[in-house]
């Protein structure tokens, strides 16, 4: 028998949110710094803070291309991630990894991020949650972050999936989810599953 498609992110999940807004606050820090543009101060925690991060980017490398330039802000962004996490082992939830491998035999598990493909990898094993999903479906490190076109390549390579388990429960991928019929859960509704 085909096993169902549980899919869940790893924001709030199997990391508290400061592992990935730490880094990011830090990230305009530094774009701050560099520029002496202030600014830029307005785009943290920002949803559409990737404006901030081209128009600090295109002060910081003007001679690059947009490729080169998103692949360097988002470099520098999830070497930040790898580094807290390695000073901040806490906010890895080792409790809700050990949940997900436990349900391995009954569902398929899949990761969608929109954390890079060449740093996702780095994340998880620094924070030692290798093995926990079958496959990853995240972002390429030159594209700027696009959840659609995740949840796209999820269909295209596994089908729709029939759980989406989330720790930002009003996330807009969540949305997308809903639309497919997929059912979303929080993260206090692992039980559930």
């Amino acid at each position: 028998m085909e096993k169902s498609i549980l899919v869940t992110n790893v924001d709030g999940l199997l990391f508290t949110h400061e592992t990935f807004i730490e880094p990011h606050r830090s990230w305009f820090k530094r774009a701050i710094e560099k520029t002496g543009d202030d600014s830029l101060n307005k785009w943290i925690g920002k949803k559409d803070y990737f404006l901030g991060v081209n128009e600090a980017m295109k002060k910081l490398m003007p001679n690059a291309t947009e490729k080169e330039r998103t692949t360097q802000a988002r470099e520098w962004y999830q070497k930040a991630v790898v580094n807290y996490i390695k000073s901040h082992p806490e906010t890895v939830k080792r409790e809700i990894a050990q949940k997900l491998i436990s349900l391995k035999d009954k569902y398929k598990i899949i990761l969608v991020t929109t954390n890079t493909q060449d740093y996702i990898g780095a994340i998880l094993k620094t924070a030692q949650l290798e093995g926990v999903y079958e496959d990853i479906i995240a972002s390429k490190i030159e594209e700027e972050p696009n959840k659609e076109d995740l949840i796209k390549e999820l269909i295209k390579r596994h089908g729709k999936p029939k759980y989406y388990l989330t720790g930002k429960i009003e996330d807009s991928i969540n949305q997308i989810f809903k639309r497919l019929e997929t059912k979303v859960l929080g993260i206090n509704q692992v039980k559930e599953l």
